[in-house]
């Protein structure tokens, strides 16, 4: 009898050490597996400002988060103020381009050039900021232009101390009519978990067209959150992504 409680005795107590090695190990594991998706989320938008541009300042506001506006020439009096806007928001506005006509602007490397410094002109004077973060229309990978321009172009935005930002994640919201936000939401989620390094860079376009983006976003900010991810702006001190091989 002795030897039976003894030997249930000893069960117990090989069961319970079990128990106390073999659980953490999964939830250890698990933890590691979500800090390895703690990002960072760059939202950038293209070809604004526009009516669009109002409500996607608001929903930013309100869900404070930072992010980066390529914008086009404004020639109206709402344009300036969205100019204004995004700067005193606390987002950073960078060049994209004056005119946003690709078969002009893409001749030469003067054409280029010049095209982009009315546009840093007219931001400076509105807002008195002298941005030197830029955009190619297009990105850098652009068909609408030899490689020998594309270069030419590289080489003098460097001169001049521009940087120019392409993306390593896309809504593919550019077309003629807009695409539902679920669907834009879903092709950024499923792009975003192939990204191999720590900056997630996402295109998507502000235009009067894209009726479905402000819901998008807000889809894609309370994805990334949930994930771990942080927000930020595009900087001088952010590592580019360039498609354009040198």
């Amino acid at each position: 009898m002795f030897f039976v409680v003894k030997l249930k005795a000893s069960l117990i107590i090989s069961v319970l050490l079990i128990s106390v090695i073999v659980v953490p190990y999964p939830i250890v594991k698990t933890l590691a597996k979500e800090d390895e998706y703690n990002k960072t989320v760059y939202f950038t938008f293209d070809d604004g400002p526009s009516v669009v541009t109002i409500e996607l300042l608001d929903l930013l506001k309100e869900y404070d988060v930072k992010a980066t506006f390529f914008v086009i020439g404004a020639t109206t009096e709402r344009g300036h103020m969205l100019y204004k806007r995004i700067v005193d928001e606390g987002h950073t506005i960078g060049l994209h381009s004056y005119t946003h006509n690709l078969s002009q602007i893409y001749k030469s490397s003067s054409n280029y050039m010049n095209d982009l410094k009315k546009l840093d002109d007219l931001v400076f004077e509105i807002t008195n900021v002298r941005s030197k973060i830029c955009r190619f229309p297009g990105g850098s990978a652009v068909t609408n232009s030899s490689q020998k321009v594309k270069s030419e172009i590289a080489v003098k935005l460097k001169n001049e101390d521009y940087i120019y930002y392409d993306w390593n994640v896309s809504g593919n919201d550019d077309s003629k009519t807009p695409r539902g936000s679920s669907d834009i939401a879903n092709r950024i989620k499923k792009s975003s978990a192939k990204v191999k390094g720590n900056d997630i860079v996402i295109l998507l376009h502000d235009n009067t067209v894209r009726t479905t983006l402000v819901k998008a976003v807000e889809e894609l900010i309370l994805y990334f959150r949930e994930k771990g991810c942080s927000f930020d702006k595009i900087t001088e001190e952010t590592k580019p992504i360039q498609f354009l091989k040198s």
